[in-house]
């Protein structure tokens, strides 16, 4: 990835995560629940930085950006799904063990999805 995009994406990170901070502030004080800052604001910053590497998967031909973008996609998605696993368990307790057994899924997942283009290219 070039310099000039590398330093475009993190202005548009850091400019996204400031927007995103003040946006789980403004929920979190219209609920009164000064809590849920943290929830939404790991449920935003995981979306964007999962779309942010799907977008640059796309664009990118050099595999070392593409293993970047990976990271930036699992990472991304599993930041969101913290943050969902924490907004769902206090919406409806009682259920961590399932939601345990839904982020060990969804690593186990992940696994499988990144072994599979090296599994192609070996012939197996």
């Amino acid at each position: 990835m070039s310099s000039s995009r590398r330093s475009g994406y993190e202005s548009l990170s850091v400019g996204y995560l400031i927007i995103a901070f003040a946006v789980s502030i403004a929920i979190a004080w219209a609920l009164d629940d000064w809590i849920l800052v943290i929830p939404v604001f790991l449920l935003e910053a995981g979306v964007f930085y999962a779309v942010l590497g799907m977008y640059t998967r796309q664009r990118e031909q050099d595999p070392k950006a593409a293993s970047s973008s990976s990271y930036m996609i699992f990472w991304g998605g599993t930041i969101a799904l913290v943050g969902a696993i924490w907004l769902l368990n206090r919406q409806y307790p009682g259920n961590v063990p399932l939601l345990i057994v839904l982020f060990l899924v969804w690593v186990g997942l992940f696994a499988i999805v990144l072994s599979l283009p090296r599994l192609r290219q070996s012939g197996g």
